[in-house]
């Protein structure tokens, strides 16, 4: 996320630090929530559900439909949302301002059906994604200066393993934005505030790069 960012003019820092967002709710999601640790099976499915429906599209585009996408899936319950039919699909594709993609949206209620079974086996959503680091947030060696890759050896594993599950538009690339997002992996700039935030406040530890595209 950061790395895509541009910086602003040296007048414009605060605290060294400071970029050029693409709009208020972009600076918003990047100043609360991406990167902080998600351990609630929602708010992990949920983040989930919005790398699928970005795919192919703008981060700020869904950011910007962020509302209305928990409108249509029920704010991303995923027993709810597991239960929705072709009919139901067929009228959240129709409302106002909804993205017209009938294979996106099929694939998110296919992936809270996905969910519920690795939920059953785990008893918990998020604890599924947790267990390929032991629980802690990846501090990956370099990272921290920028040249953020977009998949890794650990994304790769872990997409392999969701297509296995029968879950759909979780490649490598997905995956790792959503490990990311989540804070399974922190990839804010060392200047950046919620860096320090993250290691301050949960458990963390360093680790090497890997598989990097």
């Amino acid at each position: 996320m950061e790395s895509k960012l541009i910086r602003k003019s040296k007048n414009e820092l605060v605290d060294g630090w400071c970029w050029s967002f693409a709009s208020p709710e972009d600076k918003l999601y990047h100043d609360t929530e991406w990167g902080i640790p998600v351990h609630d099976d929602t708010r992990m499915f949920e983040h989930l559900c919005l790398e699928c429906l970005q795919c192919g599209l703008s981060w700020n585009y869904v950011l910007q439909r962020r509302d209305l996408f928990r409108q249509v899936f029920h704010g991303f319950d995923i027993d709810a949302v597991a239960a929705m039919d072709d009919k139901q699909i067929q009228q959240a594709i129709e409302v106002t301002g909804m993205l017209r993609s009938p294979r996106k949206l099929a694939a998110i209620v296919n992936n809270a059906r996905c969910a519920q079974q690795v939920r059953e086996e785990l008893g918990s959503f998020a604890a599924y994604f947790w267990q390929w680091t032991n629980g802690e947030t990846l501090f990956y060696i370099g990272h921290e200066k920028g040249g953020i890759p977009a998949q890794n050896g650990l994304s790769k594993r872990i997409a392999t393993d969701l297509k296995k599950r029968g879950f759909k538009y979780v490649g490598p690339v997905n995956v790792y934005a959503h490990l990311q997002a989540c804070g399974i992996i922190c990839d804010h700039n060392k200047s950046c505030p919620r860096y320090a935030y993250v290691q301050q406040n949960f458990p963390c530890r360093q680790a090497k790069r890997q598989g990097e595209k």
